[in-house]
């Protein structure tokens, strides 16, 4: 009585047995077949993010040579108003010193002499100021 149900039931554990084994074998291969594209993804997304990296980096140092460039710009500009300073400087010294012998000068009034050589005075503690401030800006 029992010998064919026990048959009946080793033919099935058999097929259950395939059943599972073809499960297996298809989830290894499905498990492979991921692995290798998430693989390759995982790896162009780290190219990916290290090519963004070096460029925000190249990106940064171009930031850094616009803020060298006008700063260079700034002081060279700043040289170039200390020598044209310092040559104003020269040319008011000469007339303070040798333009009180001039024409047009030497028969003039007291206060227009007055005038004349406070404007000169004048002229030299702005341009004086102005060399100072130049030299201390170009540094």
């Amino acid at each position: 009585f029992l010998a064919p149900f026990g048959a009946w039931c080793h033919g099935a554990e058999a097929a259950m047995v395939e059943v599972l084994t073809a499960f297996g074998v298809s989830a290894k291969e499905l498990f492979a077949y991921n692995r290798d594209y998430y693989v390759f993804d995982q790896k162009q997304r780290l190219d990916r993010e290290m090519l963004r990296l070096e460029m925000q980096i190249k990106r940064f140092d171009l930031f850094r040579d616009d803020i060298r460039d006008l700063v260079q710009l700034t002081t060279s500009k700043m040289e170039m108003y200390h020598m044209v300073g310092a040559l104003c400087l020269e040319f008011i010294v000469n007339i303070y010193t040798e333009g009180a012998e001039m024409a047009w000068v030497a028969p003039a009034p007291p206060f227009i002499k007055a005038c004349y050589a406070m404007s000169l005075a004048s002229a030299f503690c702005y341009i004086i100021l102005a060399v100072w401030l130049s030299m201390h800006a170009s540094v």
